[in-house]
């Protein structure tokens, strides 16, 4: 959940003594009215005591496990797992690396790699924590239903989500933010070029069996839409 306007004033005032509320909002590049109404609402952002520390040069982790919540969110953060780093390799950047195995490209380099977040980063990453029943376990206790739970995975991304999701499956509390897109690789504990390094070291059966489920489900995504879209004709020439 946000932090608290009382938490964010505390915190703010620790580390940016007699500093308006105008003047942080410009230092952190938000709006001011965007920070004035978080404040008035009660409901500070994640991302702006983020942007917030950034500006100050503080580690946005330890910034935001200054806050009820998540205060062992930097204890509580380790290296991911090699299918956390697999599963932010997009699915292109896989071929190419096949590709370049087979000498029909130029090897590929870290630089190359697709940034995240992608499209399919939080999805792809619940997957490769998931046990077999995350997704139930986390729909039960939020009170919802498995298929909210996944529209709440494809929209936004809330930052309680993501480390309630990762105290679950026991992986590093920071991962959701990272696939999330609210910090960096760097700021969440995830190693330089990790992600190049986890798919270069893969043998050549597990470089083709990655590219297969990435290309599946790829599949599966595009079939969806043209269902989706076939749907939406058949609804609009019944009315017409």
């Amino acid at each position: 959940m946000p932090v608290s306007a009382r938490e964010f004033q505390r915190w703010s005032d620790q580390w940016f003594p007699e500093v308006s509320a105008r003047e942080l909002a410009r230092l952190s590049g938000l709006k001011s009215t965007t920070l004035h109404q978080q404040i008035v609402r009660n409901k500070v952002a994640e991302s702006t005591v983020i942007s917030a520390a950034r500006a100050k040069n503080l580690d946005p982790l330890e910034a935001l496990s200054s806050f009820e919540g998540y205060v062992d969110l930097l204890t509580g953060t380790s290296v991911p797992t090699e299918a956390e780093l697999l599963s932010q390799v997009h699915y292109l950047d896989v071929l190419r690396e096949v590709l370049g195995r087979a000498g029909d490209l130029s090897a590929m380099e870290p630089s190359m790699l697709r940034p995240i977040p992608q499209q399919d980063s939080v999805r792809s990453w619940v997957d490769a924590i998931d046990p077999g029943d995350l997704r139930s376990v986390m729909a039960a206790r939020l009170g919802i239903t498995a298929s909210t739970l996944s529209t709440r995975l494809k929209t936004k991304f809330a930052a309680p989500l993501a480390v309630d999701i990762a105290r679950q499956a026991g992986v590093s509390l920071a991962s959701g933010l990272v696939v999330g897109g609210l910090l960096t690789e760097a700021e969440g504990g995830w190693p330089a070029n990790g992600r190049f390094e986890a798919l270069r070291a893969l043998g050549e059966s597990d470089l083709f069996s990655l590219a297969i489920r990435k290309l599946t489900v790829v599949n599966r995504g595009y079939w969806q839409r043209q269902h989706n879209k076939q749907q939406a004709e058949e609804f609009w020439g019944n009315l017409g």
